[in-house]
């Protein structure tokens, strides 16, 4: 379960909830169509850029054996990005309270705090190292790249992938567009949505 659920987790066990339905609908249809073999079965739970995503803030607030930190560096980093997240509303902070990263969301609020505090990013940049900024630019990127294969391709590609005739292909693809969707936080109802519905 851990896996699948992100470092700083706001919302713990409830938080797994939304995989569910995804992770058993895929150990069902792997079992019905006999797609055990180890690299149809490592699709269930595939990379998701926003999971990852999450590791640097983690990082961001530990403290190394032998480092030398502020002892004000974490509450500051966290009160500037909450700030900022409560100030674009419910449909940026709620998703984040239950492990949700979004694209949009991250870059909106990671360029309000900016704003709201530029002195301190080098400070954030010299405690998690340009390494770990690297990579993570590089799941950041990914989102991005998620999120647009979820709005744009997958419903283009969803019909034909309805019609394969050979299970392990549809399993594979089911799996892909799952990937995309979950790691790009698109299985999530923004509040906004929700009232839309209402």
């Amino acid at each position: 379960a851990s896996g699948i659920q992100s470092p700083l987790s706001f919302g713990g066990f409830g938080a797994l909830t939304r995989h569910l339905d995804r992770v058993t609908g895929a150990v069902s249809e792997a079992l019905k169509y006999g797609c055990l073999h180890k690299d149809d079965l490592s699709m269930i739970n595939a990379y998701t850029p926003n999971l990852s995503a999450t590791w640097m803030f983690q990082k961001a607030m530990s403290v190394r054996v032998g480092q030398k930190v502020d002892p004000k560096f974490v509450n500051r980093l966290l009160a500037t990005n909450f700030d900022c997240m409560d100030e674009m509303g419910i449909d940026t902070i709620k998703p984040f309270l239950q492990d949700v990263v979004r694209i949009d969301g991250l870059l909106g609020s990671l360029a309000k705090s900016f704003v709201a505090d530029p002195t301190y990013m080098p400070t954030i940049v010299k405690h998690v190292g340009i390494p770990t900024l690297v990579e993570w630019l590089g799941h950041v990127s990914m989102m991005g790249a998620y999120t647009a294969y979820h709005a744009a391709v997958t419903p283009l590609i969803n019909p034909f992938v309805k019609n394969m005739r050979n299970p392990r292909k549809r399993f594979q693809w089911r799996r892909r567009m799952e990937a995309w969707k979950f790691g790009s936080g698109g299985d999530y109802i923004l509040p906004r949505d929700e009232l839309k519905k209402e």
